[in-house]
């Protein structure tokens, strides 16, 4: 397994681990728990190294949907930097802006259900999005509250998306 690949616990992790019903044996749980928000695989070696099997149950937890391999993601320890963030361009034409922009915020608004439900205060803002001026506007509090919920790989990896669908 690639020593830098970068795991973080899905929707179904988060439930396994915050939820009463337990599905999984505790030393997967104890694997899961580590995972977190976002670690490679060399620092959870590192947080384990007495377990023999970790590979396997690494393994065993991606293709169960508990953890996800996280793509063309930083070390933990360098999270994309709040002041990098830039608005989303405006497009070309109205008709392909307006377009793009209610894709793209239905992306969002299924991106923050997905892993913040719909009763977030950030989903309430983003479903209240009529145009381009108020989407930038509530997309950094969408952007922190990924961050804070699930990982700061998650909200890199929605900010790059929206960024690629308003392009």
């Amino acid at each position: 397994m690639d020593m830098t690949m970068q795991l973080s616990r899905t929707v179904k992790g988060q439930e396994e681990i915050f939820n009463l019903g337990h599905t999984l044996r505790p030393r997967h749980r104890q694997i899961l728990f580590s995972v977190g928000n976002g670690i490679s695989f060399d620092e959870l070696c590192k947080k384990m190294p007495h377990c023999a099997e970790l590979e396997a149950m690494v393994n065993d937890l991606l293709q169960s949907g508990f953890i996800q391999a996280l793509r063309n993601m930083a070390s933990p320890s360098q999270p994309a930097p709040a002041a990098s963030r830039s608005p989303v361009p405006a497009a070309a034409t109205p008709a392909h802006s307006a377009a793009n922009l209610e894709s793209t915020r239905t992306y969002a608004l299924e991106f923050l259900s997905a892993l913040v439900g719909t009763k977030s205060p950030a989903y309430r803002k983003m479903s209240e999005v009529q145009d381009l001026a108020g989407f930038n506007a509530v997309l950094p509090m969408c952007y922190k509250v990924i961050a804070a919920v699930a990982s700061p790989h998650q909200a890199a990896e929605m900010e790059t998306e929206i960024a690629r669908r308003m392009a």
